[in-house]
């Protein structure tokens, strides 16, 4: 098993990767919370593929296990799904010495986060990430959002949790598109901090190849994560360096109002670093042929590069964006390849930033 410690005083834990984790985890999640009682929280369809193997898992360990099912869609982000979690929660008799495990993608761990920081003012939760995206992003870190009624992300905090668990075989049963979305993730790491991680889908032919390698993507992955989580546990600073494609991918996805059948996260933080590597180049912030690189591991991976939005409506929700203070905003640009770093520019000058076509 691999484990990367991530260092955050007494808010330190670890994130163990190895395939066929999810059938062998409860005794580990034994000796490391002495709970009694373990909620399973976890979206539909994932109930059916690993939801019971986790809580046969938890039981044979002597821990008590309840799963509770909520929709894997946006909407689940939400204070109604919290409060209906806090209801089985309950109905339970989940205490403080306790814990929550969210087993599921971003979704699923933003609402175990959040149920877990408030639950009796706070109990210990894990994360057992289903998906290549959150077990290389959303999974690490601390950072539990949701959304309301006035926008997305506009309710949070950081907590962190007790251990992260990655199982690598998981991606197997993914649907491609959705393992694109992941792989899409770990692509924008490699752009930022790390040539050789960039460079495995360079040299990859197919998804076999890249499901070959996916173990040491992953580590790789969570290595750099846990690296900026460390230095910027607020994300405040240095960690915006992992926001690469975010500010024009965010835009998108507003014009497309977070709807996934239309645009993943993935899909659209694809965009945003293609859209964004090609002007930085040709305004001579970034070293010839980084685009055209970027471009053909993106296209490899059959993910998106640009979008039919006119150049005027997609600046207009880049000045949405959070991250923009006293009339400014830090852009995450490329160096080169394995090297990103943070450009702060007036709003006024986003445009020069956005060029579709």
């Amino acid at each position: 098993m691999e484990k990367i410690h991530i260092n955050l005083g007494s808010d330190s834990y670890d994130v163990h990767i190895e395939s066929g984790l999810i059938d062998k985890a409860g005794s580990a999640i034994a000796d490391l919370t002495g709970a009694e009682k373990a909620a399973v929280i976890t979206e539909d369809t994932i109930d059916k593929l690993y939801g019971m193997r986790l809580v046969s898992s938890l039981e044979k360990a002597g821990i008590k296990a309840k799963m509770i099912v909520v929709p894997g869609t946006e909407k689940s982000r939400s204070l109604p799904i919290v409060n209906s979690i806090y209801g089985a929660l309950a109905d339970f008799g989940l205490g403080n010495d306790d814990i929550l495990i969210a087993l599921g993608g971003r979704i699923v761990g933003d609402v175990t986060g959040f149920a877990a920081a408030t639950w009796h003012r706070g109990v210990r939760y894990i994360q057992f990430p289903t998906s290549v995206l959150s077990q290389i992003g959303s999974a690490i870190g601390g950072k539990v959002t949701l959304d309301i009624t006035a926008g997305k992300n506009l309710v949070g905090m950081f907590y962190q949790p007790a251990a992260v668990y990655i199982d690598p075989s998981m991606a197997k049963s993914l649907p491609r598109r959705y393992l694109h979305n992941g792989l899409g993730e770990a692509v924008k790491l490699g752009c930022v901090a790390d040539k050789d991680l960039f460079e495995l889908f360079e040299k990859a032919g197919s998804d076999m190849d890249i499901l070959r390698v996916l173990p040491e993507i992953i580590q790789r992955c969570v290595a750099i994560k846990a690296h900026y989580v460390e230095i910027d546990p607020g994300a405040k600073g240095e960690r915006r360096i992992l926001d690469f494609g975010h500010t024009i991918g965010g835009a998108i996805e507003r014009c497309y109002r977070y709807d996934d059948a239309k645009i993943t996260h993935g899909e659209a933080t694809a965009i945003g670093m293609n859209l964004m590597t090609r002007r930085s180049e040709l305004l001579g912030l970034t070293e010839q042929g980084t685009s055209e690189r970027l471009e053909y591991v993106l296209k490899s991976l059959s993910l998106p590069t640009t979008v039919n939005i006119p150049d005027e409506i997609l600046t207009a929700q880049m000045y949405k964006d959070k991250r923009i203070t006293e009339g400014k905003i830090q852009l995450t640009l490329l160096k080169r390849i394995g090297e990103g770093f943070l450009h702060t520019v007036p709003v006024e000058e986003l445009p020069r930033y956005v060029k579709t076509k």
